[in-house]
């Protein structure tokens, strides 16, 4: 190249016109002359571009109305250039504000009457006085060009088209429909929407399609006949393109009369002042519960990839009523904008808990269930996880169903050790047959880490260890064997009663629940749960049996005899414990005898007779209904080497004079007494008791009434 300056040239051409063009050039150029309306129409009839490649717009229009004039043009001239995309974009724009509630989509509208902004504003002025001739109006307004009041569209609250008497809408030639799934992002241009609607949705666009055909024949708004006509015309094929007449759907809009944010009230264009709205149909995320947990309260599963998952449009999922898992905005649920009282809702990812918590131990819960064939190691040791799955799904599944569903996976990554936790969902799906759920699978990977690790487990144990028809009391024991932080606290939401005490450096909780926990909730030290703990569902015990139990109550002895079938021996008292954890004997034994029940009582191979020996160690701090047994008080069972009957907690002077204490033993034998009997198949007990014979008649009636 040398220094040499190249000098360019730019001609500008107007497009060519074809031969028998209406369109005559000017005598003299550079002069302005006034045209009669029909003048563009001439225009966008006369060019002929035959140009590769596509083409967006005609501009041969001079005005500040361009777009609007030019989308008149291609719904009423036939032989506009690119008629069949502006008719598409059209199209577009209208199923948009059909669909605009069935989809929640995010499209408001605003109110522009020029005539007073005019006054206000240049641009408006500007807009004013080159109001288009209303020759292909639809409808007339009293007093004004129907082109002075128009309304304009918003997505996201930026401008994507407005309202014109000539063609109801058009949509801005760049406007930007993010998110709208018949919007190209590619050309920026709307399209036809029919691919992307489901059945239901190309039925309530046909009946709105159908309305606003009627209100756009109504004479009373002296709309022009032929322009009349020719957008019917377009409504009428528009309608065609979605399918024969839907005869099972009626025409149904919203119950919301300024839906956009303002009533679109003027002439034919209240036919599009309400989008339609969808009638509710039966969900398909509803989680289907285990069978025998009766009447829960629907819980709804949403998760967008359940489409993808499934293989069906989101329109076609129904979440809930006449949402879609397309119209549905979560963050509408999540602000509380909406809210929907008759069901629970949780997104698939809040069923997972944040962090994977486990113990640094081999088989650390013996009375859990884990899933079929877990085996997790971490620095080369054997680990026993906590499950990190949201306690709201025992509300619906039985632990045993639950854990059917729960899958541990260990996988190495460059980033370490990790598990990926997977959970089987059966959802009602579409079928919405509880004998045929659809699964959706969901899982998350969480990393092993030694930060979360719990060296040590607590005492934790349940009793009694059976379920039978009416028992309705169940006991829960922790005791964190004083290793603070190193283990985790607990958590029965079942429960009815909760008594946590301090004795010295140990935590402790004794909790009384009417039915048997199918789960305990473990905790950290800030009361946050870290992982469940789904405890195996005992054996059920039919009842049936009769029982005569024949009770010595004494000052220092109690003997307890059963007569079963004629033949009477003593008490055979068995263990009822369920083991949740595994600790050392030396630690758990002592623990029960001193805070709970004991697991066996001693002697062991001759327990009976029982010392009268009652301990209220741990009790609450309360001066009310002393008489709950187990938390209040229990037998004590003495071991010889340790027992110390002038601690405060113990009570041996079991006279009737001391009431109390003498119910609280009562009480509580009582309790572990029908406890044995329905773990035998007992369902009644005929009770015989003694007393001495200087039992007043009051002391009588107090002693059977115990």
């Amino acid at each position: 190249m040398t220094g040499t300056q190249v000098n360019k040239s730019y001609v500008l051409v107007l497009p060519k016109l074809k031969r028998d063009s209406d369109v005559k050039s000017s005598d003299t150029p550079g002069k302005w002359e006034a045209q009669p309306a029909k003048a563009f129409q001439d225009v966008a009839s006369s060019l002929d571009y035959q140009a590769p490649g596509e083409m967006k717009s005609v501009s041969s229009v001079p005005t500040m109305w361009a777009r609007p004039l030019s989308m008149e043009m291609a719904l009423h001239n036939p032989y506009y250039p690119i008629r069949d995309k502006m008719v598409q974009q059209w199209q577009g724009m209208l199923a948009a504000v059909a669909l605009a509630e069935v989809r929640r989509f995010p499209i408001t509208a605003q109110f522009l009457d020029l005539g007073l902004e005019k006054d206000q504003n240049p641009f408006a002025r500007s807009l004013y006085e080159l109001l288009p001739d209303p020759v292909n109006a639809l409808y007339a307004l009293e007093t004004k060009n129907p082109w002075q009041d128009i309304y304009i569209f918003l997505w996201y609250g930026i401008l994507v088209g407005l309202t014109t008497p000539s063609t109801i809408v058009a949509p801005s030639e760049e406007g930007k429909w993010n998110g709208l799934p018949w919007w190209n992002k590619l050309t920026g241009q709307l399209e036809s929407p029919q691919p992307h609607l489901n059945v239901s949705e190309k039925a309530l666009l046909w009946r709105w399609l159908e309305n606003l055909r009627g209100i756009l024949g109504d004479t009373s708004y002296e709309g022009q006949a032929e322009a009349i006509d020719a957008i019917g015309g377009l409504l009428d094929d528009f309608q065609n393109s979605l399918g024969p007449r839907p005869m099972d759907q009626g025409l149904s809009l919203s119950n919301n009369p300024q839906f956009f944010g303002v009533a679109i009230n003027r002439g034919v264009l209240e036919g599009i002042n309400r989008p339609v709205k969808a009638e509710a149909q039966s969900s398909w995320v509803r989680l289907v519960p285990s069978k025998n947990k009766g009447q829960v309260k629907p819980l709804l599963i949403i998760d967008q990839n359940i489409s993808s998952a499934w293989g069906k449009p989101p329109q076609d999922i129904w979440i809930h009523e006449e949402q879609t898992l397309a119209s549905l905005q979560i963050q509408d649920l999540r602000e509380k904008k909406i809210t929907w009282p008759d069901v629970e809702w949780k997104e698939s990812k809040d069923l997972f808990m944040e962090e994977f918590r486990f113990v640094d131990q081999e088989d650390a819960l013996p009375g859990a269930f884990l899933p079929p064939g877990t085996k997790l190691i971490f620095q080369g040791k054997s680990i026993t996880p906590l499950i990190p799955i949201n306690p709201i799904l025992l509300d619906y599944f039985t632990p045993e169903d639950l854990i059917a569903k729960v899958e541990f996976a260990q996988i190495n990554s460059s980033d370490g050790p990790q598990v990926r936790v997977t959970l089987d969902l059966p959802l009602s799906g579409m079928k919405d047959d509880p004998r045929q759920p659809q699964n959706y699978r969901i899982s998350k990977d969480y990393p092993i880490e030694d930060k979360n690790a719990l060296p040590e487990v607590p005492v934790l144990e349940v009793w009694p260890n059976f379920l039978a028809d009416g028992w309705r009391s169940y006991y829960a024991f922790y005791y964190d064997a004083e290793f603070g932080e190193d283990t985790f606290q607990v958590f029965l939401p079942e429960a009815k009663d909760r008594h946590p005490f301090i004795d010295g450096r140990g935590a402790y909780q004794i909790t009384h629940l009417e039915e048997f926990p199918s789960f305990i909730e473990c905790q950290d030290s800030s009361g946050s749960p870290i992982g469940l703990i789904l405890l195996k569902s005992p054996e059920k015990i039919r009842l049936g049996e009769r029982w005569k139990v024949g009770v010595d109550f004494g000052t220092s002895f109690t003997n307890i005899y059963v007569n079963s079938n004629g033949l009477s021996e003593p008490l055979k008292l068995e263990n009822l414990h369920l083991k949740v954890t595994e600790v050392l004997t030396e630690t758990r034994r002592p623990v029960l005898f001193e805070y709970f029940v004991p697991e066996s009582f001693i002697p062991t191979d001759k327990p009976l007779p029982l010392s009268s020996v009652l301990t209220t160690r741990g009790k609450p701090n309360k001066t009310e209904n002393l008489d709950f047994p187990i938390i209040d008080g229990r037998i004590y069972i003495p071991d010889r080497n340790r027992f110390e009957p002038l601690r405060g907690w113990i009570e041996t002077d079991l006279k009737w004079k001391n009431y109390h204490p003498n119910k609280l033993f009562l009480k509580h034998l009582a309790l572990h007494v029908s406890a044995v009997a329905a773990k035998e198949g007992v369902k009644q007990i005929q009770w015989c008791i003694s007393y001495p014979t200087a039992f007043s008649r009051r002391d009588k009636n107090r002693y059977a009434k115990t």
